[in-house]
């Protein structure tokens, strides 16, 4: 040790996870240090982690484990925990964190002023099982193959462990998924399946068959009531569930930080590479890299809640709708001095602003009983609340995202800068920017430049609409709910899906000098007011 830098060897015993916690001690009691971990492999685990992931291989936790391990009160373990950290650093160039088990591997949780750099995310079992595709026979009649699975020696299957949850069937030549799924299978034992796959046009030897064991849990970087966060260096190759989940915090920036599968593998997080949610300030994306994941790459947003009882004109208990719960498992809330738009849902259009004068969680009955400063309409029946303070500006600049399932970038956010980012191969559209009722996830997006752009073959999985897209996502979207959308030159070659750029319910609208191949129309507005587009010159 010296003044404010420490070593992880003067810690270092051979118990890693140990070692970790005695470190964030020092770091804790110690503010302004900095710990350099010298490079190698280190193993964390806990007891609990070992445990949940046995039972969820031997099917313990059903068929659909995300029911029992994604909810508030499920008793995880957490890895490296940074709580309570004011002004430190962590250095770890070289450093692989090897999670043995499922758990949280990073809790950046009630911080402020943290930088972590350098480090990588893996499992010792990967959180999913891999098989290569062998002995594939003739389609038959209904466009159905025989073929066997042969599993990886590190990542078998064992006959109760759940497998319909979420599968990739992956074209190593090809470097993309397929579509196609499981008919039927014969277990023969927990290497070798012989399978019917169902719609295997595409399927031949030698591809790839990885399904996860869960579809959400724990992330493996929670970011939460914290300020002024940066990760930089870091690297996610496996985590069942998300990578990276910031929540209810401030001024993020992720700084060449790489969500990607490890060498031979092809897939990376089970679901979304990066979600945040209720952060204020800023929230920036550079120089990074994100391919295989389940889901999107990213996904910016606030949450609309129900008034779930009226306690007087100006005072309501609300709450979070959402089918899985909040993406932290913690209660959502505004705080005193909080600006809630009122929104009707069907429509998603604005009713009314309201400030939030008093405030009380209340996470018994998983609500919040907010005080406003002015009286609610007499009838709120279809109507949700969201807080519009906790939404941060956003810039992602020069990242890419590839061969992974759902939409690259999903904004639900005000102030966004996309730039200079490339995008292949991307299941479903690169840019989607649509506040999603069905999800309870909003807000309508506003002032947001999306420019310069490379988009290839994206949305080429039953998506009209392969490139950038801008809609109200509601069961009736009259109006315009969005707000000054500029589209700017971006390339985008999607020659098999309908439309390069599909803008709706949008006041404000300016596309210019974009290059767009697609299959019928290069840009679609519709329902929008205020439009300058350049798109008859397309």
């Amino acid at each position: 040790m010296n003044g404010n830098t420490v070593y992880f060897s003067d810690f270092l015993t051979n118990d890693h996870t140990a070692s970790f916690d005695a470190a964030m001690a020092y770091l804790r009691e110690h503010p302004g240090t900095v710990l350099h971990v010298e490079p190698g492999v280190y193993t964390i685990t806990r007891p609990l982690a070992v445990e949940a992931q046995k039972a969820l291989m031997d099917g313990g936790l059903t068929d659909d484990p995300m029911s029992i391990i994604f909810k508030p009160d499920y008793k995880y373990a957490v890895g490296i925990s940074f709580a309570g950290q004011r002004n430190t650093s962590v250095i770890a160039n070289g450093v692989t964190l090897l999670v043995d088990g499922i758990m949280e591997p990073v809790s950046i949780r009630d911080c402020e002023n943290v930088a972590v750099c350098g480090f990588t995310v893996d499992h010792k079992r990967k959180p999913y099982s891999k098989a290569v595709i062998g002995n594939v026979g003739e389609l038959d009649g209904e466009g159905s193959r025989k073929c066997t699975f042969e599993f990886d020696p590190q990542c078998p299957i064992g006959e109760n462990a759940p497998f319909r949850l979420r599968s990739w069937y992956f074209d190593v030549e090809k470097y993309r998924t397929v579509s196609t799924y499981v008919l039927d299978r014969k277990i023969i034992d927990p290497y070798h399946w012989e399978v019917i796959l169902a719609d295997a046009a595409e399927i031949h030897d030698g591809m790839e068959y990885y399904t996860a064991h869960t579809e959400h849990f724990r992330p493996a970087i929670l970011i939460e009531n914290a300020k002024n966060i940066t990760l930089k260096d870091i690297t996610i190759h496996s985590q069942p569930g998300m990578g990276i989940v910031g929540n209810r915090s401030e001024d993020i920036t992720l700084s060449h930080v790489s969500v990607v599968p490890s060498v031979g593998h092809h897939v990376s997080t089970n679901t979304d590479a990066t979600h945040f949610t209720s952060i204020k300030g800023k929230l920036r994306l550079e120089n990074c890299v994100f391919e295989g994941q389940g889901d999107d790459f990213i996904n910016v947003h606030a949450y609309y809640h129900e008034i779930i009882r009226r306690l007087s004109d100006d005072e309501c208990c609300m709450q979070e709708k959402t089918p899985d719960g909040t993406h932290a498992q913690s209660l959502d809330y505004p705080d005193v001095g909080d600006f809630l738009e009122l929104t009707d849902m069907d429509t998603l259009t604005l009713v009314d602003t309201f400030r939030v004068v008093e405030s009380t969680p209340m996470r018994d009955e998983w609500c919040c009983r907010v005080k406003l400063d002015h009286a609610l309409p007499e009838n709120t029946e279809g109507l949700v609340l969201a807080d519009v303070t906790r939404l941060p500006s956003l810039e992602i600049v020069n990242c890419s995202s590839r061969t992974h399932y759902a939409r690259g970038i999903m904004l639900k956010t005000r102030n966004v800068l996309i730039e200079n980012n490339i995008f292949h191969a991307v299941e479903a559209p690169a840019v989607f920017a649509a506040p999603e009722a069905e999800w309870y996830e909003g807000v309508s997006p506003a002032n947001v430049v999306i420019r310069g752009n490379r988009i290839v073959k994206c949305g080429e999985k039953g998506d009209v609409q392969g490139g950038i897209v801008v809609l109200a996502d509601t069961k009736c979207p009259n109006g315009q709910c969005m707000l000054n959308i500029v589209i700017e030159d971006n390339i985008i070659d999607c020659p098999n899906t309908e439309y390069g750029i599909y803008v709706r319910n949008t006041n404000g609208v300016k596309v210019a000098r974009n290059k767009i191949n697609c299959k019928r129309k290069a840009v679609e507005i519709i329902c929008c007011t205020n439009v300058d587009s350049d798109a008859e010159l397309a």
